[in-house]
């Protein structure tokens, strides 16, 4: 009997060990899983309407295609006043703790709108299951009046007295340099450089950040963290602790990906993928079909191969938007590869996108939104990568495993090929998709006449099968009949 509560007891402890372990991974993937979008460009339209028209779009972004599958975050752009008024984007920061309720720097109102119109904007978000991300900018201040610097001998504009909210009220010495510290990682356009070794602003922004937290004040739950290069990796991580975001992301403007990685597992922060931006950015814009597609897999030009779990992927951003030519190829690959895909505004409602842009026709098929069902539907909002092809310069293709009976996973060809169609024959290790026939649930091309829909193919017992898809596009197969 004893040795029999002691198998009991060694099988207990593997089957808890099993189900701690698959907690941990969905735990991790439900983290990362999804879509974000950036809900703002430079220079959106001033006059305070910015807010509720982030608000009209929420309903929308969270059911993109056929009332189901949408993004499951979206970035604000800075919410507090900058010396700018309202004409300001948020990135010269003023008075932290002004929405735009009190009336200074020439206007009530941000740029984007009042508090209240901020916190609809918010809670419409978050009651569609939709985490609200903050720009937060640490790195420097703006707007202050002229004091004698003692430790430079000179006037700076370093007195911030003049705030209507009365907080965060900072003089010279929380900047640098000051008696304390010389300087950090960086200074940004000649603005005060903020000290976080010493002086008030390093409790002062961990206050007022989780001021922010506050549904009563504004009810943001994540934090995008920008220009990090500007001061130490020890600021997001101490700020995170201190804040618990559901999600944070970080600006490391560098396409180093040692060094993103670096930034990323020092500061405990995901991190803007610089690097397989610039990648594709060269493929694309190279419409002689000569850019390396299999680039995309590199470790050292893309930082979703090498840490998925802390790349955010991007195509463009209020920044930089680089991508000119058949930018769908990169949308393509950053909403069916692993890493967690930001789209920007502009592509998705000014650029035409959504539902195909440029040479394409749109329509069913077409577009960021097929993209994004396919993520999400397909591959249950967090693919699980396969490399099946990487040998050719013109053509990649790769799938991700599938989950279940209705969410199979998928398989990709990605074709930069300037006007022939590509294809291969593949060997998928899905058990999902033998035996099955194949549908292209999304594809596309900007040459003339080619973006039309490949045809059905099918998936033998052994997992061979030969996908196609268009010149200067893509097409993302799954089982038929979804």
């Amino acid at each position: 009997m004893n040795g029999l509560f002691k198998k009991l007891s060694k099988k207990l402890t593997i089957i808890s060990l099993i189900v701690i372990i698959v907690f941990l991974l969905t735990s991790s993937l439900s983290i990362y899983a999804g879509v974000m979008m950036q809900g703002f460009y430079w220079d959106v339209p001033a006059g305070g309407t910015w807010w509720n028209t982030l608000a009209s779009k929420a309903y929308e972004l969270k059911y993109m295609v056929g009332g189901s599958y949408g993004i499951n975050r979206i970035w604000f752009p800075p919410a507090y006043k900058g010396q700018g008024g309202a004409y300001s984007m948020g990135y010269d920061p003023h008075d932290y703790y002004d929405l735009g309720q009190y009336y200074q720097d020439g206007t009530t109102e941000t740029r984007f709108g009042s508090q209240s119109e901020l916190k609809n904007a918010i809670s419409k978000y978050k009651s569609y299951g939709i985490s609200v991300t903050e720009d937060i900018v640490l790195n420097h201040r703006s707007g202050g009046k002229s004091e004698y610097n003692p430790k430079t001998g000179t006037n700076t504009w370093t007195d911030f007295t003049n705030t209507a909210s009365g907080m965060c009220q900072w003089h010279w010495d929380a900047f640098h340099p000051n008696n304390y510290c010389s300087g950090d990682e960086g200074t940004f356009a000649g603005f005060p450089d903020v000290c976080y070794t010493s002086g008030p602003a390093y409790n002062d922004m961990k206050a007022w950040m989780n001021w922010l937290k506050s549904s009563t004040n504004a009810g943001f739950d994540s934090w995008r963290y920008d220009y990090v290069k500007g001061y130490g990796y020890w600021v997001v991580k101490d700020f995170n602790a201190a804040t618990s975001p559901t999600f944070s992301v970080g600006e490391y403007w560098d396409a180093n990906t040692s060094t993103l990685d670096w930034w990323a597992n020092s500061s405990g922060s995901s991190v803007f993928d610089f690097a397989l931006y610039y990648t594709l950015r060269d493929i694309c814009n190279n419409t002689s079909g000569s850019g390396y597609l299999p680039n995309v897999f590199d470790y050292s030009k893309s930082y979703a191969a090498k840490n998925p779990f802390k790349a955010v992927t991007f195509v463009a951003n209020h920044d930089t938007d680089e991508i000119v030519n058949d930018k769908m190829m990169a949308y393509a690959f950053i909403l069916t590869y692993q890493g967690y895909p930001c789209i920007f505004w502009k592509d998705y409602y000014d650029y035409g996108l959504a539902t195909g842009g440029g040479a394409s026709p749109g329509g069913w098929g077409n577009g960021i939104k097929q993209l994004v069902w396919c993520r999400e539907k397909l591959a249950a909002g967090a693919p699980n990568i396969e490399i099946l092809k990487s040998n050719d310069g013109d053509i990649i293709i790769y799938g991700s495993k599938g989950y279940s009976t209705s969410s199979p996973g998928y398989i990709v060809v990605i074709n930069d090929h300037p006007s022939q169609w590509k294809g291969a024959w593949v060997q998928t290790s899905n058990s999902y998709l033998k035996g099955k026939t194949l549908k292209a649930y999304a594809w596309s091309s900007t040459v003339s006449g080619q973006n039309v829909q490949p045809q059905n193919k099918y998936c033998d017992a052994n997992g061979w099968v030969e996908v196609w898809a268009p010149p200067r596009g893509y097409a993302v197969y799954s089982v038929d009949g979804l």
